[in-house]
């Protein structure tokens, strides 16, 4: 007689259907081997799942108190609002680096003295990325608190220390300095670092015991963001001097960086779990497309813009599938709870209220797989009274939950929760993992947006001005070529438009979840965020090229002979 299996201990139903069983064998009774295609199909899964956990939208949930604070966004905004915040956001650093730019420069070749406007450019961008950096830090960390005036210190004391050294190399050797702008990247950030600890004072490290290891924890963000910025002008040196063809394999390699930094990032950023996406997307995924619109627009390669485009509609269905198979979990986990929801007037499918609903009555925080959902955000959100009443009634029902745990069997408490809720809290986690996984998601599409698009109106800026004969890219442009550049740019951004329009549709079918209002409501409520780490990167990155700057991929430095 055939035993049909049965889910493990702990093991949901949706856990064990996806799970590779072993075939029956009606002759011997027993369990067959796998075949050639069952192997790989199960090194398939493996790898798919080894994958899976390297990505930063699986390692994590939103905390309740965003949830409400998402919910009460959509209540209160108007589809137009929404609309705004997304085309606005890029405005300030685009008009940033424009403003930049008009300020005038003469030829480098004339020397550091003539070069006054130079100086005057260089003071001004550095001044910009101490300030968002200053930024970045402190409006991560609650107890930090840095008023304008000293963020404004700060940077000028770094720029006066840098730019001065520059100077003063320039001075006895030759100007631009060779790679000045990269070269300085490392002492910069150790006197940053030092000015930074030195002006937030000894009292206020010992008045706050975690505040050492949280700015370390920062530091370690920075230093990763210092270290993309090293790697760029590799990669660019390395692009310029290989073939068309060799360009589109160098191409493939910006996936695995740009992996391995936001891991490091996420790592660095785990105790601030509902930041984790914003942070991850804002301080890698922003480099990584300025740096796929540069290569799109200066390579003759076919193959590599094929190869750029390719990758990015691939990666695109891989994560509407995922998205596709999380959406199905869910919608068989509310269907189990319509009779426990009955008496909500919600309509079918209204993800967020019932979610809301199954929440206010949670007495049990820990899931099957092992993380505790969290009531409170890392940084507090503005609530009303009523949200912030029902908030603090689940954190003293977490306390309570906390304190029976520590004194209890784990396995004697999971088997003291009665089914109704445990059905509510696997709706919970998964509810608030898809939400945390659709922020990363939409963030990604936005930047891989609105990036080329800010470069490609910068760019059409840039070939009007004075200053576009000290830049590589549009000193040698021919007739018909930004054309073409602008063309290959607008392809890009409508594949990454239609795939956000997929995603909002596909969401708001199931759950009347809006995808826009999810990314209004981040662009909107952590716009200090999104704004230094925008300006960090564009006012750096757009004018890296930049003659008085010492670039120079071929590393032929012709101008060090000529003096």
């Amino acid at each position: 007689m055939k035993v049909a299996p049965t889910p493990a201990v702990g093991e949901t139903r949706d856990e064990f259907k996806f799970k590779k069983q072993p075939k029956f064998d009606d002759n011997t009774g027993a369990t067959s081997s796998y075949t050639c295609l069952d192997r790989v199909l199960e090194l398939g899964r493996k790898l798919f799942a080894g994958y899976n956990k390297l990505q930063v939208s699986h390692r994590g949930m939103y905390s309740l108190e965003r949830l409400k604070a998402f919910q009460a966004y959509c209540e209160k905004t108007s589809t137009a609002h929404a609309v705004a915040v997304c085309l606005l956001t890029p405005v300030p650093p685009l008009l940033g680096i424009v403003l930049l730019e008009c300020i005038p420069v003469v030829d480098p070749d004339l020397g550091w003295k003539a070069n006054f406007g130079f100086w005057v450019r260089f003071f001004l961008s550095g001044m910009i990325i101490a300030l968002c950096t200053t930024y970045q830090i402190s409006g991560l960390i609650e107890r930090l608190h840095l008023s304008l005036l000293k963020s404004v210190r700060i940077a000028v004391m770094v720029m006066t220390l840098y730019a001065g050294t520059l100077v003063v190399i320039a001075a006895v050797w030759v100007f631009p300095v060779p790679f000045g702008v990269v070269v300085g990247i490392g002492p910069c950030f150790l006197v940053f670092s030092f000015i930074l600890v030195f002006t937030i004072g000894l009292k206020t490290f010992k008045a706050n015991p975690g505040l050492t290891h949280e700015i370390q924890l920062q530091f370690c963000v920075l230093g990763v963001q210092g270290l993309i910025a090293i790697l760029y002008p590799a990669f660019s040196g390395i692009y310029a001097k290989a073939s068309s063809n060799e360009r589109a394999g160098l191409v493939l390699l910006l996936p695995l960086t740009k992996l391995t930094m936001k891991n490091i990032v996420a790592w660095a950023s785990s105790h601030l779990e509902d930041q984790v996406p914003l942070i991850a997307v804002f301080s890698i995924e922003v480099f990584n497309a300025l740096y796929v619109a540069t290569c799109m627009q200066s390579t003759k390669s076919t193959l590599a813009t094929v190869i750029i485009i390719s990758f990015d509609v691939v990666s695109g269905i891989f994560t509407f599938y995922s998205l596709i198979h999380r959406t199905r979990a869910i919608q068989r986990q509310m269907q189990r709870l319509e009779a426990d929801l009955a008496t909500e007037k919600h309509e079918s499918g209204d993800l967020v209220p019932k979610v809301m609903a199954a929440s206010q009555h949670l007495r049990s925080f820990r899931t099957r797989r092992g993380p505790v959902i969290r009531v409170r955000a890392p940084l507090r959100l503005l609530l009303d009274v009523e949200n912030e009443r029902v908030l603090e009634s689940l954190t003293r029902h977490l306390v309570s939950f906390e304190k029976r745990e520590a004194v209890r069997v784990p396995i004697a408490t999971k088997m003291g929760i009665p089914q109704g809720e445990d059905q509510k809290l696997e709706l919970v986690e998964s509810a608030l993992q898809l939400l945390f996984n659709c922020e990363y998601h939409v963030l990604v599409e936005y930047v891989e947006c609105a990036v080329p698009l800010i470069f490609g109106i910068y760019l059409s800026i840039l070939c009007q001005l004075p200053s576009r004969k000290f830049y590589p890219m549009t000193r040698d442009m021919v007739g018909g070529q930004l054309e073409s550049m602008l063309t290959s740019l607008s392809v890009y951004v409508a594949l990454e438009i239609l795939s956000f329009v997929v995603m909002h549709v596909a969401l708001t079918c199931k759950f009347k979840l809006s995808a826009l209002y999810l990314l209004a409501f981040v662009l909107e409520t952590q716009v200090v965020q999104i704004q230094a780490r925008l300006f960090f990167w564009i006012v750096f990155i757009l004018q890296f090229t930049l003659q008085h700057y010492g670039v120079d991929f071929s590393f032929h430095f012709a101008w060090i002979h000529q003096h």
